[in-house]
């Protein structure tokens, strides 16, 4: 994401409020953020953190530390390309981030050079093995921190190839492209993106942040048993054999790591605790306890997204505002009031978050075949052409005009289910403009994306589409809408932008405002069925509705999500009166007989804690039991306790 901070200008001297940011992720879900800053002399420089510390390395460093082949001239031509050489804003700020280097760093000649200098200042950092060289410390920096969803990873293990030099070869092109992008985001040339939109977010899921979790904590784990046994190897005193059961049950013995109770915390208290942060920006308030007031409450709770606990301090309302790129993935209309307000959305109702990752290595194929240059044989890279990813991998290069057709092939192909294409793969062509996005087609098969279904007019099927292609897609909502050759989708139904709560709402299209937006959250807080196995729960405190009915007029949903097993509310004519011309606000007058008849009937269950022993002296009889009704205990009770 190409990023304008105020923040980014108070990292250091010369720095500007310029930025290119990406959020690489590892099979595991585990990420690490990159960021390229752009100084007010043309240099670059890289930002990351480690242990919660942040470091800056000049980006040229980088380049030169992965490939043997990254020479200036290499850089140069891959940044620049042969088409944009009258590009003097681009060029001169290439030589000037070139020339810098050499001077910053004259000794620095070669790839085993910049590595073992990486791996001196990061000895530490990383806390590598006094056994390793610095060499292989350097290595194990840019394997670590530079693109790591770029990393060659073994498909079994998760290990990674160390001497394999492709993935390499891949980080520098996706860097020399970020580089591009950042300079033309100063120029003026491309709008920065904005990162409150639904278009360029994921969702964190429950199992990714517990697998990241334990992860850390089995890391810790083995470390410390590693430590353990350094310092028997330092001291001596103990022999150190790994084949001696007696000696590894010594050294697990003085390793206090319990793994289940850390866990068991965070779910209990929502703190992370974290040596490395896991690359998130909070660390508390990732819990909530779902409540059961009614069965909307405790529905709501598992349809919700909130952006995070750091938003909620901040004191401007950009990131609260609702953005057309939410269309069909947020609901509108249900959001609390107060303090979360647009912070705590909820998903409309259509809308899915892909759990799995999508094996693409066939696409490469196809879209070589559909006209894409791979990017080992191209040269002409530049505004007039579009660069082409998959899942953060650059495959190639194609024109503008290209790129849209190839577009529209792999989405025809997908909706019919032809040569492979998965069905909810996100194609996300970004057209050429002025001053606009910048354009490419970006392709994307990952985790934790939105999803939602949206109908295929060429062949009136099901598509699966993401918020980033949505932006740039034609979709009308209703069918009269639809206009040949601008249109390629329509919405099943209008209703589909909104929560399933807030398709609970009759006649929705009348007086909108507080009908939609206040029963979304008084519906939750009502007295209703918070569930059916009452007989057998032992909550605090619940709330029942003895006299719940079906209502008179109801939405599709109702049925569909079976609503009536937990009923919500009664039926009632409500007749607005004024007495003196004013409003009558916050009080009812109920019919008498309707009160008797049961009319909003309720049951409040209670859990009460009696202390027997407080009732009696030490060493008096035992007088009173619980569940046994009487005083004296039949003998076949005593038997069969």
């Amino acid at each position: 994401m190409a990023l304008i901070r105020p923040s980014f200008a108070n990292r250091g001297n010369l720095y500007s409020h310029f930025g290119v940011q990406i959020r690489s992720c590892r099979p595991d879900q585990t990420s690490q953020t990159n960021v390229l800053h752009y100084l007010n002399d043309g240099n670059v420089n890289l930002r990351f953190s480690w242990r919660k510390n942040e470091y800056l390395v000049p980006i040229v460093l980088v380049l030169k530390a992965l490939t043997d082949s990254n020479n200036d001239k290499q850089i140069f031509d891959g940044i620049c390309g042969s088409s944009d050489l009258n590009n003097s804003f681009l060029t001169d700020r290439l030589e000037l981030l070139l020339r810098g280097f050499k001077k910053r760093y004259p000794n620095l000649h070669n790839r085993t050079q910049i590595l073992q200098y990486l791996g001196d200042k990061f000895r530490v950092v990383f806390q590598a093995d006094e056994s390793m060289s610095d060499f292989q410390v350097g290595e194990m920096v840019l394997n670590r921190i530079i693109l790591v969803h770029l990393n060659n990873w073994d498909s079994d293990s998760f290990d990674i190839n160390e001497t394999d030099l492709q993935a390499n070869e891949k980080k520098s092109k996706l860097i020399m492209f970020m580089i591009r992008k950042l300079y033309s985001l100063v120029a003026g040339d491309c709008s920065p993106d904005n990162p409150d939109a639904t278009q360029h977010q994921e969702i964190l899921l429950g199992g990714f942040l517990y697998g990241m979790i334990i992860k850390e904590k089995i890391e810790e784990y083995l470390n410390n048993i590693k430590l353990q046994i350094q310092q028997d190897l330092q001291r001596g005193g103990v022999p150190v054999n790994f084949k001696s059961t007696k000696y590894m049950s010594r050294v697990l013995m003085r390793v206090n790591e319990n793994i289940g109770s850390k866990l068991q915390y965070f779910l209990s208290t929502g703190n992370l605790v974290s040596q490395s942060g896991l690359d998130l920006q909070q660390v508390s308030g990732y819990t909530v306890v779902a409540e059961k007031i009614n069965f909307y409450r405790f529905l709501a709770h598992f349809r919700m997204v909130h952006r995070g606990s750091f938003f909620a301090q901040l004191k401007t309302t950009t990131v609260r505002k609702l953005l057309p790129e939410s269309w069909g993935f947020l609901c509108p209309v249900h959001t609390p009031d107060g303090s979360p307000c647009g912070l705590l959305n909820h998903f409309a109702h259509k809308c899915k978050i892909s759990t799995k990752q999508l094996d693409l290595k066939f696409l490469k194929n196809k879209l070589f075949e559909l006209g894409v240059t791979p990017i080992e044989a191209c040269s002409q890279i530049g505004q007039n052409y579009a660069i082409v990813q998959i899942d953060g991998e650059i495959i190639g290069y194609t024109s503008h005009k290209n790129s849209a057709q190839i577009a529209n092939t792999l989405r025809f192909w997908k909706v019919s289910g032809k040569n492979g294409i998965p069905l909810d793969l996100e194609i996300g062509y970004v057209p050429p403009s002025t001053k606009g996005q910048y354009p490419g087609l970006f392709i994307f098969g990952g985790h934790s994306r939105m999803m939602r279904p949206v109908k295929y007019l060429p062949l009136g099927k099901e598509d699966i589409v993401g918020p980033f292609e949505q932006v740039y897609m034609n979709i009308a909502v209703t069918a009269p809408e639809i206009v040949n050759d601008v249109h390629t989708h329509v919405e099943f139904s209008p209703t589909n932008i909104l929560s399933i709560l807030a398709n609970l709402t009759p006649f929705s299209d009348y007086n909108q405002s507080p009908r939609n937006m206040y029963q979304c959250q008084m519906g939750k807080q009502t007295m209703g069925t918070p569930g059916v196995g009452l007989v057998h729960r032992s909550d605090n405190k619940l709330y029942r509705l003895q006299s719940g009915q079906t209502p008179i007029v109801k939405a599709n949903l109702y049925d569909d999500y079976g609503m009536d097993n937990f009923p919500n509310g009664t039926n009632a004519v409500v007749a607005v009166i004024s007495y003196t011309c004013y409003d009558m606000d916050d009080a009812m007058i109920i019919n008498k007989s309707a009160d008797e008849r049961g009319f909003g009937y309720g049951t409040m269950y209670k859990v009460e804690k009696v202390d027997l022993s407080m009732n009696r002296s030490r060493g008096d009889p035992i007088t009173q039991h619980f569940g046994f009704g009487s005083d004296e205990w039949p003998q076949e009770w005593l038997t069969n306790i």
